[in-house]
């Protein structure tokens, strides 16, 4: 009974893993949320979309966390491109699967003062 739970468990562990590619760099907790921002784009059949995500905070307030997530649950890609964790601004590169549109919700945290 416990290796079938365990066995049970590592599937669930796997298919957790599979199942979308989201960005989580840095840290949300005890921090400030100072943008939220949800970047769609249509999908062109046999095309790939690239698009470039720019942040840069007003206030010049020092990003502590970035999380895009995949809305849509495809094969998407999002990369960090400049910036991010540190910095005051930042720049992610958006790339979906063929013939699949763009749909992510982009959260950037800031410290808590």
């Amino acid at each position: 009974m416990r290796q079938v739970i365990i066995i049970l468990l590592l599937l669930v562990f796997c298919v957790c893993l599979y199942d979308a590619k989201d960005l989580v760099v840095g840290t949300r907790i005890n921090n400030l949320l100072i943008s939220t921002e949800k970047v769609v784009y249509k999908g062109i059949p046999f095309i790939r979309r690239d698009k470039d995500y720019n942040y840069t905070d007003p206030k010049q307030r020092v990003i502590k966390g970035i999380i895009a997530r995949d809305l849509s649950r495809t094969d998407a890609e999002v990369t960090l491109v400049s910036g991010g964790v540190g910095d005051t601004h930042v720049t992610l590169h958006l790339r979906s699967e063929r013939g699949e549109g763009l749909n992510y919700l982009i959260l950037i945290f800031s410290q808590n003062k």
